[in-house]
């Protein structure tokens, strides 16, 4: 019984069982001058934690290049195709606008586009920023049609 006390106290969590400090704890845990199991006789613990923080500083510049392959790059390369569907947007393509309106261009600005939605005379003219231009759907007509063809 009296064993089993002892080895109850030497538990890190018998300090807070107890409601004591550690170092009562260990002073407890010690029997007729000896240290308790695990302990280092007394004397606190100084220096670094054992393990290899080499770790770290291998992991770091490791998780940084998988941030850069899954974050940064698809969205740098997304904004580039952005920039080449807007410039290339001319007169007469039909579009799809990040609202979901489709229409034709009619007017191409430096900053925004016309275009005329619905069809015939009934059609409505409405400007927008070149940016609300979510897809150009005469470009993807001829890129499909140009994977047909090969």
């Amino acid at each position: 019984m009296k064993r089993f006390v002892i080895l109850l106290a030497a538990t890190p969590f018998a300090a807070f069982a107890e409601n004591t400090s550690p170092a009562t704890v260990q002073q407890a845990a010690t029997v007729e001058g000896q240290p308790a199991p695990g302990g280092n006789g007394g004397q606190p613990h100084q220096g670094p934690p054992p393990g290899n923080s080499n770790f770290i500083l291998f992991m770091l510049p490791l998780f940084l290049l998988l941030m850069w392959f899954m974050i940064i790059r698809p969205q740098k390369k997304a904004e580039k195709e952005k920039k080449v569907l807007l410039e290339s947007t001319k007169r007469g393509d039909k579009v799809i606008t990040i609202g979901g309106a489709h229409g034709e261009v009619i007017a191409v600005g430096e900053t925004t586009l016309d275009l005329k939605l619905g069809q015939g005379s009934d059609g409505a003219v409405v400007t927008f920023s070149k940016a609300a231009v979510a897809s150009n759907l005469t470009q993807q007509a001829a890129v499909d049609a140009a994977k047909v063809t090969k």
